[in-house]
């Protein structure tokens, strides 16, 4: 049977293993709570470049549909000179 000397000896090494365990759980968040800020930052700068990409996208798609409408509004305007034309006065 250990005596109390070696009893004491043996649950401060526990403790000691605990506060070393708490130590590094410690470590352990402020390095976590690092890596997800620098994944946050990440994840901002590309969501900038795909917010910009979606604003080129749509001044790009403006413009198709203006020349869109501005052919097709040409293309309205020939045919209703042409009935005219056609049309006995």
């Amino acid at each position: 049977m250990p005596t109390v000397e070696e009893r004491i000896t043996a649950v401060e090494g526990k403790i000691d293993a605990i506060a070393d365990l708490k130590a590094m759980l410690g470590e352990w968040r402020v390095d976590m709570n690092r890596q997800f800020s620098e994944v946050r930052t990440d994840m901002d700068r590309r969501f900038s470049e795909v917010n910009r990409r979606v604003e080129t996208l749509d001044q790009r798609m403006e413009r198709h549909f203006m020349w869109m409408v501005g052919i097709q509004f040409s293309v309205l305007i020939a045919i209703i000179v042409a009935l005219l034309r056609l049309s006995p006065r």
